[in-house]
């Protein structure tokens, strides 16, 4: 005669199954690594998606620029080994020493930038290219660029601004380039450029130099007027880079602190790196989301401010990678926060209330295995994430909050003909 199963028993081994085992990786692809694959992660309510710069994904951790492709779904990233472009999957694109027109000029790119016809520039160290989807026409005429060492691309309206070397900085406008002398009646009062961008609210461009302060321009009509709008001895003018802000205005910072400029209020301060971390650690880069949060990749990880607090801290913890060091961050059209580390390219998601919906039936019987089965997940956006469809609205008004977790026990427990009444 057999032995009866004491059902007490069995319940208690399959909740330890269930909440003790390990949760098996649903890895898309031998180099990327979805943080939905730790336990620890999976129940966040984020998603980190990490790649590992390999000959099928992006080529390099050496993040130069980024911008969003003309169809709103490409990511377009400069590095220091090629083009890299993600629509979901990974192409890169090389020199091509055989047919120069065909290829980029050199693999390590500075910049990169749209113009107004949907052509795409790419500035390198040496010179300037400019796409137009078929062939590569490249500029190294110092005729027209007095200096070839591009540092920044920026379009403004129908123009394209150019940050050369030290030679400050040049205009491309309707098939004829300008060269604004530095130190001159018309010139800007500055060398080296570090970074510009585009106020989309008072349509300003905003100038963050290497050693002269902080400028503006007013407006893209002629005459075009450089105006210092903080000296670099100055506080603020001490800040060395600009990030653009979405909602207006722009963001200035240094290692240590970040402060916000518009033209109706001024400069502002945003935060020192004391309210983000007690420890010796400085700010990388940032990069401000359309929903008013602001994104800090540092020393120990990337912050997210919002309201005057650090809303969340990601570090190698939260599934960033292996190195605490975040060296860039950017925030594309689908508000996925792109981010490097040493070693890792990755982008931070917020799941959506849909993302976190489970898809739970309650059981009371089980008799064949396959309904154990976990619906497939579809794209690789999906990785790491429950599957989610119609069906997922699955517990009952009146159900109780454990009849979801004694449907699942009903349902493995149901293998070895046992069943638990609720």
């Amino acid at each position: 005669m057999a032995r009866p199963v004491n059902c007490n028993t069995v319940v208690l081994t399959i909740i330890l199954i269930l909440f003790i085992s390990p949760v098996a990786a649903d890895v898309s692809g031998s180099t990327a690594i979805s943080s939905g694959s730790s336990p620890e992660v999976t129940h966040q309510p984020y998603r980190i998606e990490l790649f590992i710069p390999t000959a099928t994904m992006i080529h390099s951790d050496q993040i130069k620029d980024q911008i969003n492709g003309l169809n709103g779904n490409d990511v377009l990233i400069a590095t220091s080994f090629g083009l890299s472009i993600y629509n979901g999957n990974w192409e890169t694109r090389h020199m091509n020493l055989d047919n120069v027109s065909a290829g980029l000029l050199e693999d390590y790119i500075t910049a990169i930038e749209y113009d107004a016809k949907g052509n795409l520039w790419l500035g390198y160290a040496g010179g300037l290219q400019i796409y137009n989807g078929r062939s590569y026409q490249t500029i190294t005429d110092q005729q027209l660029l007095k200096n070839l060492q591009i540092n920044d691309l920026q379009r403004w309206n129908n123009d394209m601004w150019i940050a050369t070397g030290n030679a400050g900085i040049h205009r491309y406008h309707d098939g004829t380039w300008t060269w604004f002398q530095p130190m001159t009646s018309s010139g800007p009062g500055f060398y080296e450029i570090d970074s510009m961008v585009v106020d989309p609210a008072a349509n300003a461009m905003l100038i963050a130099t290497n050693d002269a302060g902080l400028w503006i321009i007013r407006s893209p009509e002629e005459p075009i007027r450089f105006e210092l709008l903080a000296g670099k001895y100055t506080p603020n003018g001490q800040m060395e880079h600009v990030r653009r802000d979405p909602l207006g205005g722009a963001y200035f910072f240094d290692k240590n602190t970040v402060v916000h400029y518009r033209e109706d209020t001024g400069f502002v301060p945003v935060l020192t790196i004391k309210d983000l971390s007690p420890g010796n650690i400085g700010i990388n880069d940032i990069s401000a989301g359309p929903d008013g949060k602001l994104y800090v990749a540092t020393d120990d990880g990337l912050f997210i401010w919002e309201n005057n607090a650090v809303f969340r801290h990601l570090t190698r913890f939260e599934g960033m990678g292996s190195s605490t060091v975040v060296r860039t961050v950017n925030v594309d059209t689908q508000n996925r926060v792109w981010f490097s580390t040493q070693g890792y390219v990755g982008y931070y998601v917020e799941k959506t209330e849909l993302d976190n919906i489970i898809g739970i039936e309650l059981v009371t019987q089980v008799q064949d295995p396959s309904l154990l089965q976990t619906p497939p997940l579809t794209g690789k956006q999906a990785t790491g994430n429950p599957a989610a469809s119609s069906k997922t609205s699955s517990v009952a008004k009146n159900s109780s909050i454990f009849d979801p977790v004694i449907g699942i026990i009903n349902s493995i427990s149901g293998l070895f003909g046992v069943k638990i009444i609720s």
